[in-house]
């Protein structure tokens, strides 16, 4: 920092943009969600894991997995 900088206030920006969606869930499929996160808390002491990492996770591994699954049953 320069001398006469002051350091900026606020949180520091992220490097990638994210989108803000509003999903409805039936209260069953959340209970699950928190139910992984409770198991993952329990995995992994010190990590602080919100529903929303949680959710983000769990999307990323099935789309994954979806993507792999569509990508092998066209090329048969």
């Amino acid at each position: 920092m320069r001398p006469l900088e002051t350091p900026k206030r606020g949180r520091p920006k992220k490097d990638a943009v994210m989108d803000t969606l509003a999903v409805r869930l039936p209260d069953e499929l959340v209970a699950e969600i928190d139910t992984y996160v409770s198991r993952l808390q329990d995995q992994l002491p010190g990590f602080n894991i919100s529903r929303a990492d949680a959710i983000r996770q769990l999307l990323t591994v099935g789309l994954k997995a979806e993507v792999e699954r569509l990508d092998i049953s066209e090329g048969s």
